[in-house]
């Protein structure tokens, strides 16, 4: 029993088949093909894939995505809020992709001038969140993620759409 426990827990699924009713209809799951560079936070979660990302950012000049962990506390994990004051402050825009349905996490932090996004587990055929978060990653980074799978970070620093580096700490200078 332990075992499902652990299995089925946010974090290690993705979590869409344990939303209500009601959480389902704040997800939007936009078609593969669809521009997402004029999506404004109207508080619902845009399930997207890597290489929508990748087309939007490339209309930035200097962007940071964000692999937010809803539960996460680790060192490297900081509210949407003071990572979007960073960004503001530094000439960054924001793009904040969610390892994982938390819906009171995702209302509680909805703090960035875009959307909050998630890979879409539809358009990859995967529930596992780190299988899900590889191939999304391909997808954005491309080539220079090969064999950087754990060392990246959460937080992708990205010039006019070419990915720069990625960080632990969104804070020190690298």
């Amino acid at each position: 029993m332990s075992c499902k426990v652990i299995t089925e827990s946010h974090g290690f699924y993705i979590g869409y088949e344990t939303l209500s009713e009601k959480e389902i209809e704040q997800v939007v799951f936009v078609d593969p093909k669809e521009a997402i560079s004029d999506l404004e936070n109207d508080q619902k979660i845009y399930a997207i894939n890597g290489k929508q990302l990748k087309d939007c950012i490339s209309k930035s000049d200097t962007s940071v995505v964000y692999i937010w962990g809803p539960r996460c506390h680790g060192s490297a994990c900081i509210s949407i809020l003071s990572c979007q004051k960073y960004c503001s402050e530094n000439n960054y825009d924001l793009f904040v992709v969610a390892d994982y349905y938390d819906m009171e996490m995702m209302e509680i932090q909805n703090h960035s001038k875009s959307p909050i996004f998630i890979a879409n587990h539809q358009y990859y055929n995967k529930r596992y969140c780190q299988k899900l978060t590889q191939l999304f990653l391909k997808e954005l980074v491309g080539p220079d993620f090969e064999g950087q799978e754990n060392e990246l970070g959460r937080f992708l620093l990205f010039d006019k759409g070419e990915f720069v580096n990625g960080k632990q700490d969104l804070f020190k200078e690298s």
